[in-house]
Formats: C-alpha cells, structure tokens, sequence
C-alpha cells in the first residue's frame, strides 16, 4: 500500500514539475527576453530620433525649441470668491 501511494506522490510531483514549473520557467525567460528586446529598440529609436532633431534643427533651435516647450506658468484668475454661508435659497 506504501508503494502505491508513494508511486502517486512521485507521478503527481513529476506532473506538476514538468507541466507547470517547467514551462512557466520557460514563458518568464521569453517574456523577459522580448521586454529587454523591446526596451533596445526604444532606446535606439529614442537615440536615432534626438540625432535626426539635432541635425536637422542644428543645435540653436534645439535650445530654442527646449526653452519654447518647458512648464507654462500658471496664469492667476482675479475670480470673486462667495462662501457657501452666503449662498442663500429664496
């Protein structure tokens, strides 16, 4: 009977190693791979696209164009201003 039931135990671990563990192992590996793969090509088309502005714009419009887009300043609204005590029904 022990026999038995440590065959079971010994099939179910099989089971459950190579048909779980195994391929999700495999599955992180290749999602891994294809992230870095994909973050490569952004920082090559990133690089490829500054040196394209750089040359095409020449160095003085980049600058130009880098002050031109930087944070706006916040434009201050003279509004009237009523307290909800003041707000009355009719």
């Amino acid at each position: 009977m022990k026999l038995i039931i440590y065959g079971l135990v010994i099939y179910l671990l099989y089971k459950v190693i190579f048909e779980v563990v195994v391929p999700v192992s495999k599955g992180v590996k290749t999602v891994k791979r294809n992230m870095e793969q994909m973050q490569r090509q952004q920082a090559e088309a990133f690089r490829n696209a500054q040196q394209a502005a750089g040359h095409a714009n020449g160095p003085s419009a980049a600058q130009g164009s880098a002050t031109q887009n930087g944070p706006k300043k916040e434009v201050k609204v003279d509004a009237e201003y009523i307290e909800f005590e003041e707000v009355k029904k009719k």
